[in-house]
């Protein structure tokens, strides 16, 4: 009630300004001018500073909404007059549009809320619970809505589904319940922020324990900055693109300059902040080291391939002390994430 005693003043001023002018040649010029002034004062009070801001906000924009309905009540009036219609007499078009026209911001608003309440509802139990079938190149899998799932599909760019979002889950078990989703890469990202990640953890599967997924784990609880984990932090299976691969272009690059080799055979190549390591057995990482207290470790990327028709790619955490025996397992545990997944 004390909202509508406080904006209810400002739409009767906007609503008793224009609802009077009953010619034409009146009527159009003072709504061309009222439209003008409204957008000029409008523009003001939001480019305005203060703890006032809001209030003037919503009372120009209660003024503006009265104003419009003056016009419109004003407009019907004319035309009752041209016709002669008795149900379009003054007398009854203004009482019936200023009601109307003081709902009508409270209608779309609620309309609004209701729509967003719908965009962003829980998906249903069969599409949180259920795993749900996809193809990505020769290989069939089975995926569930998790956090940290992102796919893309085989139409371009914008053809994703976020699987922490409820709209994009929403349309990922749409899409499945026709038949297996065709994809062209399938990512975990295992490693993000505490804000991404606690909307996340939200999800039905962080509720149980999954120890079909090896993943599970890491995919609900954030990991410490300070924690160098035995599994990628962020893995993606994705069909091969034609063409030079500029991963195996820039490796090769790379091994013709001079490394530094270490006692255990552990090679190193430097190139400004990167550094590239490389085992004995002939595997490849490009790393990053950041060199700060926040991020003691490096950062390294590796890709494999999969087989003639998918690669395989992630991120992991290691040191250079643990980079030749850790990396072994982290590449094992990559391949054992997209596993899971199979059919």
């Amino acid at each position: 009630m004390h909202f509508l005693s406080f904006v209810a003043p400002a739409y009767a001023i906007g609503f008793l300004t224009m609802c009077f002018w009953w010619r034409w040649w009146l009527l159009v010029p003072a709504g061309i001018a009222a439209a003008v002034l409204a957008t000029i004062e409008y523009a003001n009070v939001a480019a305005a500073d203060g703890p006032g801001v809001a209030l003037g906000i919503v009372l120009v924009v209660f003024v503006m909404i009265g104003a419009a309905s003056g016009f419109v009540a004003s407009g019907i009036v004319l035309i009752g007059r041209t016709t002669r219609w008795q149900a379009l007499r003054a007398i009854y078009v203004l009482p019936a549009v200023f009601i109307l026209g003081f709902g009508s911001y409270f209608a779309i608003t609620w309309t609004q809320q209701k729509t967003r309440e719908a965009y962003y509802a829980t998906p249903s139990a069969a599409c949180l619970d259920n795993l749900h079938p996809a193809r990505v190149a020769d290989v069939d899998i089975a995926i569930p809505v998790a956090p940290g799932i992102f796919l893309y599909g085989d139409g371009g760019n914008d053809d994703h589904y976020i699987l922490w979002s409820n709209p994009e889950a929403r349309a990922f078990c749409r899409e499945a319940d026709g038949g297996a989703v065709t994809l062209k890469s399938v990512i975990f990202m295992l490693d993000g922020s505490p804000e991404r990640r606690e909307m996340e953890t939200k999800l039905p599967f962080c509720s149980r324990p999954h120890p079909d997924y090896p993943w599970a784990e890491m995919a609900c609880h954030l990991i410490s900055t300070e924690v160098i984990p035995d599994k990628p932090v962020k893995m993606t299976v994705s069909v091969r693109a034609s063409g030079i691969d500029p991963w195996t272009r820039e490796r090769e690059a790379m091994l013709k300059s001079q490394p530094i080799v270490a006692s255990d055979g552990l090679r190193t190549y430097r190139s400004k902040n990167d550094i590239y390591l490389q085992r004995p057995d002939g595997y490849f990482a490009q790393c990053r080291d950041y060199r700060n207290k926040s991020q003691p470790w490096l950062y390294c990327t590796a890709k494999e391939q999969l087989s003639d028709r998918l690669t395989i790619s992630y991120n992991f955490r290691t040191t250079p002390e643990l980079f030749r025996t850790q990396s072994a397992t982290v590449a094992a545990n990559a391949r054992a994430i997209f596993n899971s997944l199979k059919r």
